[in-house]
């Protein structure tokens, strides 16, 4: 698991520095994100439970910040 988040981390730095378009290159980054976070909430920090109040959080902080990521690419 962790080395897959590594790769993730390095894929999305790689395309950082592509000459792709802004909007495609956040469009990547942001799904990249929210992949990561979704596999950080449920291996690392156990929250599995359905109900819980922390994991809906989590969540939407996963929901939240790549649509914020999404926003900005979108402006550049």
């Amino acid at each position: 698991m962790w080395l897959g988040l590594v790769a993730l981390t390095l894929g999305s730095a790689w395309l950082g520095e592509s000459a792709a378009s802004a909007a495609v290159l956040a469009a990547v980054v942001a799904g990249i994100v929210a992949v990561k976070g979704l596999l950080v909430i449920r291996h690392y920090m156990g929250l599995t439970e359905p109900g819980s109040r922390l994991r809906l959080v989590m969540r939407l902080y996963f929901v939240v910040v790549p649509g914020l990521i999404l926003l900005v690419g979108s402006l550049a």
